[in-house]
């Protein structure tokens, strides 16, 4: 298990804790929008639509002094 950076999170990935809480954020993603390396891409029964969870930068943390 791995704990991120703020200390608030387990994770069973280390990949993940080190980005939690470090400037990316968990958003979901469907169907075209899925990376091709996306992994746990789960499928609903009911309406037909693909999704999963991915990490994206988190561009509202990034200061305008460093653009």
């Amino acid at each position: 298990m791995y704990i991120c950076k703020s200390r608030n999170h387990v994770w069973s990935n280390k990949e993940d804790a080190r980005k939690c809480c470090n400037g990316y954020q968990r958003v979901v993603v469907f169907g075209s929008e899925i990376p091709e390396d996306a992994q746990n891409v789960q499928f609903d029964d009911q309406t037909g639509v693909r999704y999963t969870r991915i990490w994206k930068k988190d561009t509202d943390k990034i200061s305008p002094e460093r653009f």
